[in-house]
């Protein structure tokens, strides 16, 4: 009995051990993307809002583009375009509402990237009607949004725009 108990002793320390090997390699892929989340800098400023802010909606003004390329990092769904490494809005949202949509206003073709309060991605190229994207959130988490407004076609491309942020429905680019 006690050699079976050392038997499966040895199975748990080696299972372990591969665990602890692997996670180093997948800590490695995680940190592969050049986009930079979590930190204090943007291009554009960083603000910060609670549920139930005023005015909404909330607008910045923004300019497109970068030399990354989002498309090949497989991020989310929809995620293309070209940005830069650092986002161009921070947002810090606390005691979100139970709805937050985010969008961009501009004459070019352009994409938003955005990394919300939970780390997740979501991105969109044209869901706010012509050339605008629009990403709406429900029951969105309270923390740090990342934001990125990219140029669709080439790392070239530079967009005047504005970014807006609102909890109401009705409010759309």
């Amino acid at each position: 009995m006690s050699r079976n108990r050392l038997s499966s002793a040895a199975l748990v320390v080696s299972g372990l051990a591969l665990a602890g090997a692997m996670l180093p390699a997948a800590h490695s892929i995680a940190q592969r993307s050049p986009l930079l989340t979590g930190g204090s800098a943007a291009n554009f400023g960083a603000l910060t809002l609670a549920g139930g802010f005023m005015p909404d909606p909330t607008m910045r003004p923004v300019s497109s583009g970068g030399t990354i390329n989002v498309a090949p990092l497989s991020l989310a769904p929809g995620c293309r375009g070209f940005v830069t490494a650092q986002p161009d809005i921070i947002l810090r949202y606390n005691s979100p509402a139970e709805f937050v949509r985010f969008f961009v206003r501009s004459a070019g073709d352009t994409t938003l990237i955005i990394n919300d309060g939970a780390g997740n991605w979501h991105c969109d190229d044209d869901s706010g009607g012509g050339t605008n994207p629009m990403v709406d959130l429900a029951r969105p988490a309270s923390g740090q949004y990342d934001i990125w407004i990219g140029s669709y076609a080439s790392s070239s491309d530079r967009h005047q725009a504005q970014l807006g942020i609102t909890e109401l429905r009705s409010v759309r680019p």
